[in-house]
């Protein structure tokens, strides 16, 4: 394998029901994403079998600012001390350790689901605390993977929350925490996120990643997928595609 290949190889670990993902930068790795709180453990653990150890970890990527993205952030961040790369609007949650509860399930059996789940899970984390070696987007950002050696761009992708980022690399994989997913098709939800602030903007982030070059999709839940797929679901729904 060339360097240029295996600078963009993605490798996942898969925590629980969160799909992470690492992919080789300057001087280490950059994480995309962690799992709960308590899975920080599970985690160099699944490093280990990959031969990469913990302290390797330069960059961590959070898709946005739930909790099962965000989980051990502050754990990992702690004992790596790794840049931490966030879309700003997730930062008052970050800084809380909470998620935002204005992402709502998409249909009547995920919002049974949900109550269910609010039950006995809190939906919290240790907060994460940045600094000024952290990297805190706004948007799209064209340059900064390019600069911890990474040949990809950062796309913000919102609609399932506001601070939604997701990660597209040359050959169109395009890893997009939950923007789309593959999760067991629950609740006849497909390829949608299965709580959501928006609709329309999930379908222009779709869009977005499309006209960007995306080709295969990396979801935080689920196997990956053809962008294709996304393309034939907002047809059905809407009866446009783009």
């Amino acid at each position: 394998m060339d360097s240029t290949a295996a600078m963009n190889k993605v490798q996942c670990v898969k925590l629980g029901f969160t799909n992470c993902y690492v992919l080789k930068c300057k001087g280490g790795y950059l994480l995309i994403d962690t799992s709960y709180p308590g899975m920080y453990k599970s985690f160099v653990r699944h490093l280990k079998k990959m031969n990469i150890a913990v302290a390797d970890v330069r960059y961590l990527l959070l898709t946005h600012h739930h909790d099962d993205h965000a989980g051990f952030a502050a754990e990992l961040v702690k004992n790596t001390d790794a840049r931490v790369l966030v879309h700003r609007k997730g930062l008052p949650f970050l800084e809380k350790g909470e998620t935002e509860n204005t992402s709502k399930p998409v249909n009547a059996c995920l919002t049974v689901l949900a109550w269910f789940l609010s039950r006995f899970h809190k939906y919290t984390y240790p907060p994460i605390k940045l600094t000024r070696n952290d990297h805190v987007i706004d948007g799209d950002d064209f340059e900064l993977l390019k600069g911890i050696g990474i040949d990809g761009v950062i796309l913000h992708t919102p609609g399932h929350t506001e601070d939604s980022i997701s990660v597209l690399l040359p050959d169109g994989k395009a890893i997009v925490g939950d923007a789309a997913m593959d999760f067991m098709n629950i609740c006849r939800t497909r390829h949608r996120p299965i709580v959501l602030q928006d609709i329309d903007e999930v379908y222009r982030s779709w869009e977005k990643l499309a006209e960007h070059g995306a080709k295969e999709i990396y979801p935080a839940h689920g196997k990956p997928f053809g962008i294709q797929e996304l393309v034939s679901y907002k047809r059905e729904k809407t009866g446009n595609s783009w």
